[in-house]
């Protein structure tokens, strides 16, 4: 359960409401209009929605004080303002987030295909994994980066000398996360919440949410264009109107 789930249960029960407390984060507009600089290819139905976002010219560094405390106050390492943003929004709200260095990414093309036989990766952990074909993976053109919804792989992870970053809020297949991580013996924060199951009307919506924080923090206004490509009917809380994508390349602005 997410903390904000949390929070609504207890004030459900109470008669003083505990208050969540946004109204002491940073608000600011935030414009989605610079070119998307990046091709997107879904070649399984494992990834039932994928979309995605390009910040350019961030600063990485210490997260400031308000956010550092919330994840400690759940038990969560502060690693810099980037990552400790995408963990922020998987344990507020629920959706999982991953951040790769837009410079890691070869081609600059995101496919989201199945493991090849002797395929490896070396994940966030430090751990060199042998990759199995039912892995779900999120690749550039060359080799994988992450497995879909488990863990990414340290070389295209965020470190202090990143400058730019593709920010993906995807949905994957519950039973394929939930394989992938029982194979490879991990029990990572994303994959509990996918494999329990997320609400994939969310997903640009707090992708915005997370895009609008690094913007202020990391003390950028270079932010992309989104991509969506969706495999499902979906109730979109942007704009609360039944879309269907099925599988059409979406670009919002």
């Amino acid at each position: 359960m997410t903390q904000r789930k949390i929070v609504e249960k207890i004030n459900s029960h109470e008669e003083q409401f505990i208050k969540i407390g946004d109204e002491d984060f940073p608000k600011k507009t935030v414009e989605f209009k610079d070119q998307l600089d990046i091709n997107l290819s879904i070649q399984n139905d494992n990834c039932l929605r994928y979309s995605g976002l390009i910040i350019k010219n961030l600063k990485i560094k210490e997260s400031p004080d308000w956010l550092k405390k919330r994840l400690t106050s759940i038990g969560v390492k502060s690693i810099n303002n980037v990552v400790d943003i995408t963990n922020y929004v998987l344990h507020d709200i629920g959706q999982p987030l991953h951040a790769f260095d837009y410079n890691k990414i070869n081609g600059k093309e995101i496919i989201v295909r199945n493991a090849r036989n002797g395929e490896k990766i070396v994940t966030l952990d430090e751990i060199n994994r042998d990759l199995m074909n039912e892995d779900l993976l999120i690749c550039n053109d060359k080799k994988p980066m992450c497995i879909a919804g488990v863990m990414g792989g340290i070389e295209s992870s965020v470190n202090s000398q990143t400058k730019s970053i593709f920010l993906e809020s995807a949905l994957f297949d519950q039973i394929s996360v939930r394989k992938s991580a029982k194979n490879h013996s991990i029990s990572s924060d994303a994959s509990f919440r996918f494999e329990r199951g997320v609400d994939p009307s969310i997903t640009i919506k707090w992708l915005k949410y997370a895009a609008s924080l690094i913007s202020d923090i990391c003390e950028t206004k270079e932010i992309s264009e989104i991509i969506d490509i969706c495999l499902l009917y979906t109730s979109d809380a942007d704009d609360d109107s039944l879309r269907v994508d099925l599988g059409g390349r979406r670009i919002i602005k």
